[in-house]
């Protein structure tokens, strides 16, 4: 056996005096029981070391590392994600398509709702709006007997942004419309309410809250004047 100073590095071919001949320090020499107890304990390190290394191969074996390694897996994993994020994609366009309504739907929506507010606003009052009152009646009282609005929640512009046409007639229905996409009354592309909006019957009387009922506790000190309700 062989011994080696751990100062200096001199080695011994035999067990060596208790100091150093080389650096004059004190040296002790390990046991052979240490020496075997060592040895064991290695050899367990060993043996767990080497179980630990089986235990590895087993687990790698079942996740089949080779396979992540292909590049071709990943190229299908991506292929898949695109097309399904494609699909994803073209159901929600689809969706928020159905959704959007056409310009020239929304203003016959909004050119029927109107008539049908003018004809409440007569059922009350007896009469349609006059010109210096126009649809901004509808929204704040005109200060008129009977008004029992608001008819409507607010006074919007078509589409387009062009305000509605309203003009009171003496023994027939109010003109009532949206120039349409080319802002320009009297074209072909004006868009008129169904007639029979203007006659909402009597349905609806029942279920009418006047504004007071609709907005407990709130009270109106003043009506704003025709001009201000306007957009």
């Amino acid at each position: 056996m062989a011994f080696r100073c751990p100062y200096c590095k001199q080695r011994f071919d035999a067990e060596p005096p208790p100091k150093c001949p080389g650096c004059g320090k004190l040296m002790v020499v390990p046991a052979m029981k240490a020496t075997s107890e060592r040895m064991a304990r290695r050899r367990k390190i060993e043996n767990i070391w080497r179980e630990c290394e089986q235990k590895k191969a087993e687990l790698q074996g079942v996740m089949v590392p080779g396979l992540w390694r292909n590049p071709k897996v990943y190229l299908g994993a991506v292929l898949g994600l695109a097309v399904l994020g494609g699909a994803v994609f073209q159901a929600t366009d689809r969706a928020v398509e159905r959704k959007v309504e056409p310009p020239h739907l929304r203003a016959l929506r909004h050119v029927d709702v109107l008539a049908e507010a003018l004809g409440r606003y007569r059922f009350h009052v007896g009469a349609y709006p006059d010109a210096a009152q126009g649809l901004a009646a509808l929204v704040r009282d005109p200060q008129v007997p009977k008004w029992d609005g608001p008819y409507i929640n607010q006074l919007r512009k078509d589409p387009w942004g062009t305000p509605y046409v309203y003009e009171p007639a003496s023994n027939a229905l109010p003109v009532l419309l949206s120039c349409g996409p080319d802002k320009v009354r009297g074209t072909p592309d004006d868009l008129k309410p169904d007639p029979a909006r203007f006659d909402p019957g009597t349905g609806w009387t029942n279920g009418w809250l006047s504004e007071a009922q609709r907005l407990p506790g709130v009270t109106v000190l003043q009506a704003l004047p025709a001009e201000a309700a306007k957009p």
